[in-house]
């Protein structure tokens, strides 16, 4: 048993690099430009992404806590895989809308199920402290290919804008075969009650238990500032006259600070109580947003470089405070639903940013979204400091 739960920790590392190996991320907005769009049209499609994320979460989730993490992998790629390739063959937004629904389908079959089996995995040889520092290493791993395929998809989109997507499209496909070689943690405590009764229990201790309650909180906060950073580089780097041909020379360099902050900076906050490096992070994100907007030239990329800290940083934080506070019946539905508060979040807010790119420009929503991401960590750090005056959170919160 030792050795089989050891092994999932190696396949781990394996399918979390091969399913993140998209290389496409430094050409998928001139991608998506090449093929037509508008930025308002570009972030109505991640809102499209994200209201199907909010829609399957939970109930991906619950199949993987009633039934299996590895059937809840292995589809996760495959489904993926389909998405992605939609974006090769198709044109126009309908289309386009029809992947990103798949796509999201795909992402949430994973999401909550591959942080489940790993901590579960880990919990049976008596290693379940080594979670945060394995869940950063594999993150850093990840980081580090995408700087490489970062450089690649640059050179490659100028040879043809589709070789980066097939070769995205390979690695998903490779990331499900990888997912065929995990082993359920044995003597898994599974929910017994009806699929109804256990998304209420979930749902009931999301909301009631204050760790958790925050929690999704500050996911709500995370999914809409962390991940608009990604589609708001390209205005950024129009705005200082970037060219193209350079943007995954400056994506590699991105994946590589991610890297060093999962690998080392999570290592070097671990005796630190998970809330307030999240409040830290919240505080960093928001910098992100304003401090670009101090100086504009080639050099201020500099200092987009806090986000990048929180990038490899957050997921590995986050998780190992949500899985500490629940049990393995509810382990990865309530990943998801916590998951679910931040594609919920960015489902609402990605058109409005879209809309605010095309209607008054990138200074103005850069500004706007790091005042907004301060002021609600401030109201964040705030509710921390009420729970713990009512005595509602106790121990290592």
């Amino acid at each position: 048993m030792i050795e089989k739960m050891e092994r999932n920790v190696r396949v781990y590392n394996r399918f979390r690099f091969s399913q993140n190996m998209l290389i496409i991320g430094p050409v998928l907005v001139p991608y998506m430009i090449f093929k037509g769009l508008s930025y308002s049209e570009i972030m109505l499609l991640q809102s499209i992404s994200a209201i199907s994320v909010v829609l399957f979460e939970v109930p991906t989730g619950s199949l993987a806590d009633r039934i299996s993490r590895k059937f809840s992998l292995v589809i996760s790629s495959l489904i993926m895989g389909v998405g992605l390739s939609m974006y090769i063959f198709m044109n126009g937004f309908a289309a386009f809308a029809i992947a990103e629904v798949l796509f999201g389908l795909g992402l949430t079959f994973s999401s909550g199920a591959d942080s489940a089996i790993l901590y579960e995995s880990l919990s049976r040889i008596d290693r379940k402290g080594d979670y945060s520092n394995i869940e950063a290493a594999s993150m850093s791993y990840i980081f580090v290919g995408q700087a490489v395929g970062s450089i690649a998809s640059g050179f490659l989109y100028s040879l043809s804008p589709y070789i980066p997507f097939w070769i995205s499209v390979a690695m998903l496909f490779l990331s499900g075969i990888f997912s065929l070689m995990f082993v359920e943690p044995p003597e898994r405590m599974k929910s017994r009650q009806s699929y109804l009764v256990h998304i209420v229990r979930c749902f009931n201790t999301a909301f009631h238990k204050p760790r958790v309650r925050w929690a999704m909180y500050f996911a709500a906060l995370m999914g809409v500032m962390l991940r608009a950073t990604f589609w708001l580089y390209e205005p950024y780097f129009k705005l200082i006259n970037l060219d193209v041909a350079f943007y995954g020379v400056v994506f590699a360099v991105f994946n590589l600070v991610s890297a060093f902050s999962s690998r080392y900076m999570v290592k070097a906050v671990e005796s630190v109580r998970p809330r307030k490096v999240l409040i830290a992070l919240g505080f960093m994100i928001s910098g992100a947003y304003l401090l670009p907007l101090l100086f504009r030239g080639f050099f201020s990329i500099v200092l987009l470089l806090p986000g990048q800290l929180v990038r490899g940083m957050y997921t590995p934080v986050v998780r190992f405070y949500v899985n500490n506070q629940v049990e393995d019946s509810f382990r990865a539905t309530m990943l998801s639903i916590v998951s679910l508060s931040a594609n919920l979040s960015f489902s609402i807010f990605s058109p409005l940013i879209g809309a605010g790119l095309d209607g008054i420009g990138t200074v103005p929503v850069y500004l706007t979204m790091g005042v907004t991401a301060a002021v609600v960590n401030l109201s964040l750090l705030q509710l921390r400091r009420v729970n713990k005056r009512k005595g509602a959170v106790t121990g290592g919160a």
